[in-house]
């Protein structure tokens, strides 16, 4: 233990004392060093007060002036902590990512940011991360060198210390994290995808994993990409503004948590104009895995037809093969030209499943088959009915809505009046 009669120093606080409502930056007299205890005994400010402090939690005693200075130093980032997006996130010895690593951090682990350094910026896949090094402390009194792409920063005051054992600002961050904690941490995808799914009828020109709203938790630049929008915002934190309701800091997005698995993104774009997007979360479930099942699902359809014939025969409309790889041979079909085969289409071309039939329609059509001849750009489809001896066809009208909330092309099919139904014997 070293002591005196009087001060031996002067030191700066590092890291918030909420006990005694001291913030990170006050110069405190130190009386006191205790290398067994591992604390300094320190003087609260405007009092006779003294109190004990972990070594780690203050500087080492000098010179009032000096440690005046060393509070200038810090003053940039007085109350600003931090926690990692990620696990593993490296504090380093120096401002390089090629530097030792002294410390490994946990996600959501807290540290404290002091200062910031000049250095060289990490890559990835040979583009520098945006972000800057700032020298940390972290709870167990090491310091170094972290690189904040993986960093959430936000401020902690001291506050007074409640009932059990906490100060009211950590028990209003801890708040915070706790409603919003999973919403950051999930993939937001449009509400028409949830729609989609539950009916069975997966559109994959508008289903896909690049359309989604990504909140940035890791990488700091939270995105809203839909078929006919896309934006991208770096932000430095989220601020809860009302009941479930907060702001990505320095960006025109705002959020509101509905549930678990509901969210709207409200965005004011450079005219001021309000608009809004809907978001879910789909439960867990994967985009790819749903795509992949829909095109799992579009082949097996082609392929009943397919293997029951795969020709088929009409004294009237010709022979129609469907063949491997969704492959398309049909000569014969003068008299459906120009009514339902446009001009110009010659006899090959490709088959898709891409269009659905109206549930009023599914007792008597199977499914509808989008013809693209060879020879023309426009599609032909057709409703179709598997037979025990055939397969018949009549022609379907499809009408495509543009829906502004979602920037997609809203597609139905249906039957024409006065349709005609075209058999083909196998």
């Amino acid at each position: 233990m070293t002591s005196c009669s009087g001060i031996i120093g002067y030191g700066v606080l590092l890291w918030n004392d909420n006990e005694h409502k001291l913030s990170d930056g006050t110069v405190v007299p130190v009386y006191l060093k205790s290398n067994i205890s591992k604390v300094y005994v320190i003087g609260l400010p405007d009092t006779k007060e003294k109190i004990e402090v972990p070594l780690w939690q203050l500087s080492a005693p000098e010179k009032k002036s000096k440690a005046v200075k060393r509070a200038e130093k810090y003053a940039e980032y007085k109350n600003t902590y931090a926690k990692s997006a990620i696990d593993g996130l490296p504090i380093r010895a120096d401002k390089v990512n090629t530097s030792k690593q002294v410390y490994r951090l946990r996600k959501n682990e807290t540290v404290k940011a002091m200062y910031k350094g000049k250095g060289v910026a990490p890559q990835n896949g040979g583009v520098p991360l945006e972000g800057e090094w700032l020298h940390v402390l972290t709870s167990n009194g090491t310091e170094g060198w972290c690189f904040s792409y993986n960093l959430r920063l936000y401020e902690m005051k001291a506050e007074v210390v409640v009932a059990d054992g906490t100060s009211v600002a950590e028990s209003a961050e801890e708040e915070v994290d706790t409603l919003i904690e999973e919403v950051l941490n999930s993939a937001w995808y449009p509400e028409y995808y949830s729609s989609m799914i539950s009916k069975k009828q997966i559109d994959l020109d508008y289903f896909n994993n690049t359309y989604r709203f990504n909140t940035g938790f890791a990488s700091g630049k939270v995105s809203l990409v839909l078929p006919d929008f896309e934006i991208e915002f770096p932000y430095s934190g989220v601020t809860k503004t009302d009941d479930k309701e907060y702001d990505f800091n320095n960006t025109p997005l705002q959020l509101v948590v509905r549930s678990t698995k509901s969210i709207v993104v409200k965005y004011t774009d450079e005219k001021g104009m309000p608009k809004s997007y809907n978001f879910t979360s789909l439960g867990g479930k994967n985009p790819e895995q749903i795509i992949a099942e829909e095109i799992e699902r579009r082949q097996s359809e082609y392929k009943l037809i397919s293997s029951s014939g795969p020709d088929f025969k009409s004294g009237n409309y010709g022979k129609i093969s469907f063949n491997d790889g969704n492959q398309l041979v049909w000569s014969g079909f003068n008299k459906l030209v120009p009514s339902v085969i446009p001009s110009g289409a010659r006899g090959n071309g490709e088959v898709e499943l891409k269009y659905f039939v109206p549930a009023e329609l599914k007792s008597s059509w199977d499914g509808v088959l989008t013809f693209h001849f060879d020879g023309t750009e426009k599609e032909v489809n057709f409703f179709y009915k598997r037979e025990d001896n055939g397969i018949r066809l009549t022609s379907g009208n499809v009408t495509k809505r543009y829906d502004a909330k979602t920037g997609r092309n809203i597609s139905s099919v249906s039957l024409p009046s006065n349709s005609m139904v075209l058999f083909f014997q196998k």
